[in-house]
């Protein structure tokens, strides 16, 4: 089984990248992935337009076509009374697993007064946070993480992409010093995961495409650095499974 807890769908109006449904389950079926977390692109910063992808990533998860849950991505700065109606509104009555947090995108430093209102949202609703990485220093270094990650110690928290290439040494700080820190090491070489589970262990890291092109290329690093069959499906499925509840 191979779970992806990095997927995107809808139109991205940062990055100006877009996903279908279609492309999606395609990429997922020729190269084996059963299934994932999925999550909106940045659309637009309106509570309405947050809605929609959302209620879009529902429908989708109970096509049937994968194993699929949704995560929701609210922009941080939106009134905390609207945040927190759709933060509930996608874990109670969509089935959402998960909310993440895009520094680069939602303009947000991942411990500054609104993101830690998220923490809180997160602590209530008992959901992983997920939060970007990496591209967008220096609210995106892992470093930025660290305060929120200490007033919060019962949030776990999903660094996305691990700090990329340049600052994964920061992410696997973190981690190690943190029970409730694991990294997802999207786009991330295959020198520097292996760093991150002789470092930090299997339990600690987690599969994740995060562009459905990059799919088979996230595959083969985690298969050139680890041989062992039980923590290849830790990394591939089981921590996904266990962070994140998921009902398989």
């Amino acid at each position: 089984m191979i779970l992806d807890v990095h997927i995107h769908l809808g139109e991205d109006v940062v990055f100006d990248e877009a996903v279908t449904e279609e492309e999606l389950v395609d990429h997922c079926q020729i190269h084996g992935v059963s299934g994932g977390i999925v999550q909106p692109y940045l659309c637009r910063p309106y509570i309405e337009d947050t809605r929609e992808i959302h209620d879009r990533i529902a429908r989708f998860c109970r096509s049937g076509n994968l194993m699929l849950w949704g995560m929701a991505s609210i922009n941080p700065h939106f009134r905390p009374e609207d945040y927190d109606a759709e933060a509930r509104r996608c874990m109670e009555e969509l089935g959402f697993v998960g909310i993440k947090i895009t520094p680069i995108g939602h303009a947000c430093h991942p411990s500054g007064k609104d993101a830690l209102h998220v923490f809180e949202v997160c602590r209530a609703l008992k959901v992983p946070l997920m939060i970007h990485t990496g591209n967008g220093v220096p609210f995106s270094d892992p470093i930025s993480v660290q305060r929120a990650v200490e007033q919060f110690p019962d949030v776990p928290v999903v660094l996305a992409h691990a700090g990329s290439e340049m600052h994964n040494q920061q992410a696997i700080y973190l981690a190690r010093i943190h029970d409730n820190v694991f990294l997802e090491p999207s786009w991330v070489g295959a020198i520097a995961v292996g760093n991150m589970l002789k470092t930090l262990g299997a339990s600690k890291i987690l599969f994740s495409s995060d562009n459905i092109y990059q799919i088979p290329v996230e595959l083969a690093k985690y298969r050139s650095v680890i041989r062992d069959p039980e923590e290849l499906s830790r990394v591939l499925y089981g921590n996904a499974v266990d962070i994140y509840g998921l009902d398989i």
